[in-house]
């Protein structure tokens, strides 16, 4: 006899359906965002992603309020940069391994390349943690930062939510369905 339980994969579509259908979504999504920016390390779009799956249609307001999220928490780790250079050169530096000769070299790049490098760590696997603390500490102007910060999220976002609109959550529907009209069929 086959087993009639949905596959792990078709219980989290539904529980993620569920969460959007509640309610839930936009703040889980601007929660994580603002942990993820400020405090957690760990992938932006956790939950955005998956959400935006479960129900596309919502994809671009979900990108928007992830983008909201990690742009507080980010613009909090700036100012924190700014008021604390001396104390991230002592224990915190040592505490995830950098010397100072390297958050120098790391602070002369932002000063150098700037908003360039903070819209580069939104889209690579740079911290944008270390880069908004560096950009605070360094002196980047606030408003390049800012400016730069959103334009990263912004695209990172939107271009993951457009994927999603044209395509990926029909890959998904696909995915899931066929398993559970075959268990529609044994029940």
């Amino acid at each position: 006899m086959p087993d009639s339980r949905p596959s792990f994969v078709a219980r989290l579509h539904a529980r993620l359906q569920h969460w959007v259908d509640r309610g839930w979504s936009d703040r889980v999504v601007l929660l994580w965002g603002l942990l993820q920016g400020f405090v957690f390390p760990g992938v932006a779009d956790l939950f955005f992603l998956p959400l935006a799956l479960a129900r596309p249609e919502r994809a671009y307001r979900l990108a928007l309020v992830a983008t909201a999220g990690t742009l507080t928490g980010s613009v909090t780790l700036y100012w924190l940069g700014a008021g604390a250079l001396e104390w991230l050169q002592g224990p915190v530096s040592q505490l995830v391994g950098l010397s100072s000769a390297d958050l120098d070299a790391y602070r002369a790049r932002l000063a150098e390349w700037g908003g360039l490098a903070i819209f580069a760590s939104t889209m690579s696997p740079l911290s944008t943690k270390l880069t908004s603390i560096a950009s605070g500490a360094a002196g980047v102007p606030f408003g390049v930062f800012t400016g730069a910060l959103l334009a990263g999220r912004l695209t990172r976002t939107l271009v993951l939510a457009w994927l999603v609109r044209h395509g990926g959550a029909e890959l998904v529907r696909r995915w899931v369905e066929p398993e559970t009209a075959a268990r529609r069929k044994h029940e």
